[in-house]
């Protein structure tokens, strides 16, 4: 049969190979996003982005007080300009557009988005790099994996790519979508805007640099901060360019830091119009928005309107304006306030520390608030640990660690509930019968020590005998029925005064009562707790014949007490058909003799030397003699109770 121990290591890596298994399946893989989400809206809510990255919003009011002028979205493209006007006013450092210009309107409008551009000199539009599935019967292949116009990888793929990781910034990609005819050409630059959701459908990460047919183009986030000559070194773990490190997890991913966001500086394109409105018209004191708001800044151009089809899923919020990414991105990278992705190494030794602690100590812990209460410490630890390390922007996987805590417990406590349980249960029935309930917690509490000492052992104690004095002739002379109403009205108060002192009854034996001190629950004070218990026990005969007298019994009864302290051995003694608890030996056999010759002494309480030397001091005693008891060759010194003439 396994031992407590194997039953430990057993349940640790069974525990373990199943949270491994889960992990590597990605069991844990959406619990452990709600969970980012979670901390992100704890701990990064009061992050505020880089004062310098502005956003301005198509939202609903703009929908509604350009609906004259511009009529329904989209807009026209010449609307745009004037936007970048207001923008060339007040100096800002670039304008990127979340906002696709993919097929032709007109000759005039998309003549004019095209002149505003060259003239404002940094605006970046947006384009799209995706994979794509071609049509059932490969109608659409052909059309898949097409080459981009040379010009524009000339202008706009980074040159200065060196790619040693083993998983390729999106290399699956086959599909492209540019802007119209002449708008890239005028443009600072042209980034990619696609974002792929999690498998919960919330946008939380992004391949920083987007891979086509071998060459790599930023996305729109990154676009203000390289260009085509900028060095990059895309390894495992990291894209390093121009100084900064993005940390990446093993598919390429960046984790974008988010904020709050009514931390962003965020402005309705209503408010920019009419600003302008009324500085062309001279009204400068009277705008909503001051172009200088924009100086030096780097401004994202977007849309929140539900309309607009732009409002995404995000950890920060259910319907944001997904131009926000964008802006997250780029103050990530302008404050180097990187969110590095978790380590699957430390992920897998939590597992392992945390199954094998948690089984031990629920196992092998006696107390069961130890058992439930350290656990609960490792896990509070551990998801302490994981948000101070989200605070310090390293992301530790909690999901996984959680899982195996719990399940190890859980399974720890059933192998207990079927093994500790049914042992307590033997162990209870075992001393339940000669114990107080104080003794039988302890012993419950510790009962694994106490079911090995059922088996044998060798202990000090302090045994008592007890002897209802005359009892053959009363026998003799009394009903039966009334000879066993004596006993049981006897046995009743004595066995509580002996329970009451913490003694174990070991057993009746006719009108003897056999008890010892010691055993189960060790003690350095069982002597002085029998002395006690038979000094009571003489008390408690006036309680005993008070009953009987009222019941009609014509005598009273008196008792002799015998008590010797030594060692015993002490187990749970018998055949295999009936088994007793009880102990054995010398030191029991003086304890029957002493109490026999409690009549000649014509002393009631009779204790050895050996009961002397361990209550001295503590309880009046006086020497009564020395006897030589039969069965021993060695004459013994004889105590009792009181301090008349004798030892104290």
């Amino acid at each position: 049969m396994i031992n407590k121990a194997g039953v430990s290591l057993l349940i640790a890596l069974l525990m373990f190979a199943i949270s491994v298994v889960g992990y590597s399946l990605g069991a844990f893989h959406k619990p452990e996003l709600f969970a980012y989400d979670i901390q992100a809206k704890m701990l990064r809510s009061d992050k505020i982005p880089d004062r310098s990255i502005k956003v301005i919003l198509v939202d609903e009011a703009a929908l509604k007080s350009m609906n004259e002028i511009a009529g329904r979205w989209p807009w026209p493209r010449a609307i745009w300009s004037d936007l970048l006007e207001f923008l060339s006013m007040g100096g800002a450092r670039a304008a990127l557009f979340d906002i696709l210009f993919l097929e032709r309107q007109d000759k005039a409008n998309d003549g004019t988005l095209r002149t505003a551009t060259r003239d404002f000199r940094n605006a970046y539009h947006s384009m799209m790099i995706s994979r794509e599935q071609a049509d059932e019967g490969g109608r659409d292949a052909a059309a898949l994996s097409g080459a981009l116009p040379a010009d524009f990888v000339k202008r706009f793929a980074l040159t200065g790519v060196s790619d040693t990781s083993k998983a390729k910034p999106g290399i699956e990609n086959n599909s492209f979508a540019l802007p119209i005819a002449g708008l890239s050409e005028v443009s600072k630059g042209v980034a990619v805007v696609e974002f792929a959701p999690d498998s919960d459908n919330v946008l939380r990460r992004t391949k920083p640099l987007r891979e086509y047919r071998g060459d790599y183009f930023p996305v729109l986030g990154l676009a203000p901060f390289v260009d085509s000559k900028t060095p990059v070194d895309i390894g495992d773990g990291a894209i390093k360019l121009d100084g900064h490190t993005l940390p990446v997890d093993a598919n390429g991913n960046f984790i974008i830091n988010m904020y709050a966001l009514d931390k962003v500086d965020t402005y309705s394109i209503s408010g920019v119009f009419s600003s302008l409105q009324k500085i062309r018209n001279g009204d400068v004191d009277e705008v909503l928005v001051h172009p200088d708001e924009f100086k030096d800044s780097i401004v994202f151009i977007g849309t929140s309107a539900v309309g607009t089809a732009d409002l995404k899923a995000i950890p920060m919020g259910a319907g944001a304006p997904g131009v926000l990414l964008h802006a997250f991105l780029a103050s990530n990278y302008l404050q180097d306030d990187f969110m590095n992705p978790p380590d699957r190494r430390l992920t897998y030794l939590s597992l392992l520390v945390g199954v094998f602690l948690t089984s031990w100590v629920v196992l092998f812990s006696r107390r069961f608030l130890v058992r439930m209460l350290l656990p609960l410490a490792m896990l509070a630890g551990y998801v302490g640990f994981a948000l101070l390390s989200f605070r310090s922007n390293t992301q530790v996987e909690m999901v996984p660690f959680v899982f195996a805590l719990f399940s190890t417990g859980f399974l720890s406590f059933a192998y207990l509930t079927f093994t500790e349980g049914a042992e307590k249960r033997r162990v209870s029935q075992l001393f339940t019968q000669y114990v107080s309930k104080d003794v039988l917690d302890e012993v419950l509490n510790n009962y694994e020590e106490y079911a090995k000492s059922s088996a044998g052992q060798k202990v000090e104690i302090t045994v008592l005998f007890s002897d209802i004095r005359g009892f053959t002739t009363m026998s003799e002379t009394e009903a039966p029925e009334k000879i066993v109403e004596m006993l049981n009205v006897h046995f009743t108060v004595m066995a509580d005064i002996i329970l009451k002192h913490n003694g174990t009854i070991d057993k009746y034996i006719g009108d003897a009562i056999m008890a010892f001190w010691g055993a189960p629950v060790r003690t350095d004070n069982h002597a002085e707790q029998a002395v006690l218990a038979g000094q009571e026990m003489l008390e408690g005969l006036k309680e005993v014949n008070r009953i009987l007298k009222e019941r009609g019994f014509a005598h009273e009864i008196a008792i002799g007490v015998g008590i010797n302290t030594g060692e015993a051995t002490i187990g749970n003694i018998g055949s295999e058909i009936k088994k007793n608890y009880t102990v054995v030996g010398d030191t029991v056999n003086l304890s029957s003799r002493l109490e026999s010759i409690t009549k000649e002494q014509k002393v009631p309480l009779i204790f050895s030397e050996y009961t002397y030397e361990k209550i001295k001091g503590k309880i009046a005693c006086r020497l009564i003699g020395k006897v030589t008891v039969k069965g021993r060759g060695q004459a013994v010194d004889i105590y009792t109770t009181g301090s008349d003439g004798g030892t104290d």
